[in-house]
């Protein structure tokens, strides 16, 4: 069974994640993301333009990773398996940009 959290990847025992359950997590991140924007909003005008650019990079994770998502519906007889893996990987990646930039976020509003 997968389990899908807000903090965590998602945990795959021995299937792969299903469309639907990517696109869940999708929607989860950009509340994420969108939570973000309003704490770079907030931050010192000297960070803000840095963290703009950090967020601008999380945000293109997500839309690719939602492409691709797309995608695996419009190509059922396609190579599914290989377009759920690149956005299980867009995924990763994704999670890795937006922990930069909440850092930095963070690092910003103690500084």
């Amino acid at each position: 069974m997968t389990e899908v959290t807000n903090t965590d990847q998602p945990k795959v025992d021995t299937q792969p994640l299903t469309v639907e359950q990517l696109s869940r997590w999708l929607d989860e991140w950009r509340g994420r993301i969108d939570e973000l924007l309003v704490q770079v909003d907030l931050a010192a005008l000297d960070v803000r333009d840095e963290l703009r650019k950090q967020v601008n990079l999380v945000e293109n994770a997500y839309l690719a990773a939602r492409s691709q998502l797309e995608e695996v519906g419009k190509d059922v007889k396609g190579n599914v398996g290989s377009t759920r893996d690149r956005v299980q990987k867009l995924l990763y990646d994704l999670r890795q940009v937006f922990d930069a930039t909440d850092a930095a976020v963070r690092r910003g509003r103690h500084t």
